[in-house]
């Protein structure tokens, strides 16, 4: 056995790698991998005595439940930090991994992958894995990495993070990062194919004071992602304590945060996606900036100060919960707030004045509302709060909103004269506003008796309640669904005639229908998580599917195209899905994954593809699909099943001086065997870019 170790130093000596046996057993190591190398719990710990380099082409291959020690140096001070963490021809004391190459640290929950510090003193910190612009794609899974600080690489260049990514790309999956100065940074190269989930990010009371104060820069920052590329996506992850997220472009979706100051988001003409996370006790959980576009579904925010705070930005938020916390949106004028509970806080609940301020309910707030929606604020609940607003102004148009047992319909100002028509209130209007006919007033009795449970924030209309059809009632200008996604404008007492009820909620009205169904990967036939589908491929129309590929969005009855993407893997769409009242439309979205994520190339944003069609659909047993191409494109043609299966390849089709095409598919598989009734998707494929649409095949 010594035989052979001392074989590998010799080996390796020449090429200025240190392999061997300390005094306590465990292998020192250091120096340049030129050849391909695997590292085995069998030789645990592994002690870097100094800088791993994995040079270019070079894959270094990290099996589970092996164990890194990496040297640390003292970082308590700037004198410290400038002589031991700055990379000056390697003779950095604090000791790191350098990537030209690429690591497959891939574990199990059971065998983790552990990067640590060699020596156990909390003063002392290591480097970091520095993944260069020329590096491949690294993975980790499944490993915790602990006190690394970082490296100054150059002059005005530190690789924060205990990753620091130059490349923009990673793959990231259940890994645990604490008491780093930074858990994972982006660098250099903008984002590109990147991954986190179902990572923990945290901070305990074992870092120093030092590196707490100068280093500690947040969990992750990111920057935006390259033209033509995806955000990174941020899924299932765990934010404890510290900054959590600097981002430039985002999908965070299914996150936990607890006790972090901010979510720090947006740069020009970005797009971020914030679906189902909880923020909870953080200074602020989202904040954006920079006249960048923000999506903020279905979150919840609990405690804390702001749960969003937004400047100079476009945003719709919608369908979350707010408790404990404020909402500000300053000069974000076209920004729309819809379908949100406000409930129990010192401050204001919104802030702002916005587009459109609608279906909300407010309730337990000093004060309700300092701002306005300047086209539209409809249909909310101001409930048990000491002032319905900071200040009320202008001529503004107050509609369907009901105000009942609040202290002080303002608390500063009231400028101009706000008009209020078909509302619910419990006071008199005072002189200047203008009562602009529908108002309802209602004494302490009778307030009880418009909802489902008032004590306990039920506020569901019920049978003879006075905000049913008593709305003013502009049927094309509403948004068409109340608060649980009813229809808006519905015939409550069955007169004959149809109006809007005052108040979130519809009475009695029936629901939506809209899609249902799951993302999955036909080639394997597993559900892919965390697929953002929009609807008609509208950003505010949206939603993910969940862990398990599963997914579900209300939509009015009508005609719809379905939209799909998630990073490493090719966007897909659905053509002419049917939605009708009352029923969920059963689709299943097949994702086909990027054939090589490390060369990921995005669709070109125009379509070559064009005018795509098959008739007749439904048909038997023969159907002709055709389509517009240029002249100097070719295109392939697949047939899938409604599981994902392909069920035959037709020939490659050559341009014709038309650029027009058809193919006829005789309803066969690549066997000749004529297939059974059902739904097929054919898929068009051209270069880098592919069209998919669904027929029908009745027999």
């Amino acid at each position: 056995m010594r035989k052979n170790l001392f074989f590998f130093i010799f080996i390796f000596n020449f090429t200025f790698f240190i392999f061997h046996f300390s005094i306590a057993g465990a292998i020192e190591v250091g120096g340049h991998i030129t050849e391909d190398t695997t590292w085995s719990p069998d030789n645990n710990p592994y002690i870097l005595i100094d800088n791993i380099y994995v040079d270019e082409g070079v894959t270094l291959t990290i099996l589970p439940g092996t164990e890194i020690k990496i040297t640390g140096a003292s970082c308590t001070n700037w004198q410290e930090f400038d002589q031991s963490f700055w990379f000056q021809n390697g003779n950095n004391d604090a000791k790191m991994f350098w990537v030209d190459g690429r690591i497959i640290a891939e574990a199990t929950e059971q065998d983790s992958i552990i990067f640590t510090r060699m020596q156990d003193d909390p003063d002392f910190y290591w480097g970091n894995i520095y993944i260069t612009e020329q590096a491949e794609m690294c993975r980790f899974k499944c490993c915790k990495i602990e006190y690394s600080v970082g490296i100054g690489i150059s002059v005005g260049d530190v690789a924060k993070g205990a990753i620091s990514i130059y490349n923009g790309e990673g793959l990231i999956i259940n890994c645990l990062f604490n008491n780093n100065g930074t858990g994972l940074v982006t660098r250099g190269s903008l984002v590109k194919s990147l991954e986190i989930s179902g990572s923990i990010f945290s901070f305990d009371n074992n870092i120093n004071d030092y590196v707490e104060d100068i280093w500690a820069e947040g969990h992750i920052g990111l920057i935006t992602p390259a033209e033509g590329f995806k955000p990174a996506l941020l899924a299932n992850n765990e934010f404890i304590n510290d900054r959590c997220i600097t981002a430039g472009s985002v999908y965070y979706v299914d996150n936990q945060n607890t006790n972090c100051i901010e979510l720090d988001t947006g740069f020009d003409d970005e797009i971020s996606y914030f679906y189902s996370n909880e923020f909870s006790n953080c200074d602020t959980g989202i904040d954006g900036r920079n006249e960048s576009y923000l999506f903020i579904k279905n979150n919840r925010f609990i405690g804390g100060s702001h749960g969003v705070d937004i400047d100079y930005a476009y945003v719709e938020i919608s369908d979350n919960y707010f408790e404990g916390c404020v909402l500000v949106a300053y000069h974000s004028y076209l920004s729309k707030i819809i379908n949100n509970n406000f409930i129990n806080s010192s401050g204001t609940a919104i802030t702002g004045n916005v587009s459109v301020i609608t279906n909300n309910i407010i309730s337990n707030y000093n004060r309700g509302l300092s701002g306005r929606g300047e086209e539209l604020f409809s249909n909310n609940i101001f409930v048990d709060n000491n002032y319905i607003f900071s200040s009320v102004t202008d001529n503004h148009i107050i509609e369907n909103n009901i105000f009942i047992s609040n202290d002080e319909l303002y608390m500063n100002f009231l400028y101009g004269n706000p008009i209020f028509r078909n509302c619910i209130l419990d006071f008199e209007l005072p002189p200047e506003c203008i009562d602009g006919g529908g108002n309802i007033w209602v004494d302490s009795l009778q307030a009880q008796t418009l909802f489902e449970d008032i004590q306990n924030g039920d506020f569901h209309l019920i049978e003879s309640s006075l905000a049913i059809d008593a709305g003013f009632d502009t049927t094309g200008y509403y948004y068409p669904f109340d608060m649980d996604y009813n229809h808006r404008v519905w015939d409550g007492d069955n007169n004959g005639t149809s109006i809007i009820d005052i108040g979130p909620y519809e009475y009695n009205s029936p629901s939506f229908g809209g899609i249902e169904g799951f993302t999955y990967n036909p080639s394997t036939g597993e559900p892919v998580d965390y697929v953002l589908i929009k609807i008609n491929n509208e950003p505010g129309e949206f939603t993910f599917s969940d862990s398990l590929g599963n997914f579900q969005y209300k939509l009015p009855a009508g005609i719809y195209d379905v939209y799909a993407e998630r990073v490493f893997y090719d966007d897909a769409i659905l053509y002419e899905i049917e939605v009708n009242d009352g029923q969920f439309t059963q689709i299943q979205i097949p994702m086909f994954e990027t054939v090589d994520v490390e060369d990921y190339e995005i669709p070109k944003s125009e379509f070559l593809i064009s005018n795509l069609t098959s008739f007749p659909n439904p048909f038997n047993p023969t159907t002709t699909i055709s389509f517009s191409i240029p002249e100097d494109v070719y295109v392939k043609i697949t047939i899938y099943n409604i599981k994902g299966q392909k069920v035959r390849e037709l020939p490659i089709v050559t341009p014709s001086p038309s650029h027009t095409l058809s193919v006829t598919w005789d309803g066969t598989d690549s066997n000749n065997k004529p297939v059974s009734s059902g739904i097929y998707f054919y898929k068009i494929s051209s270069g880098n870019e592919s069209v998919m649409k669904k027929m029908l095949l009745l027999k």
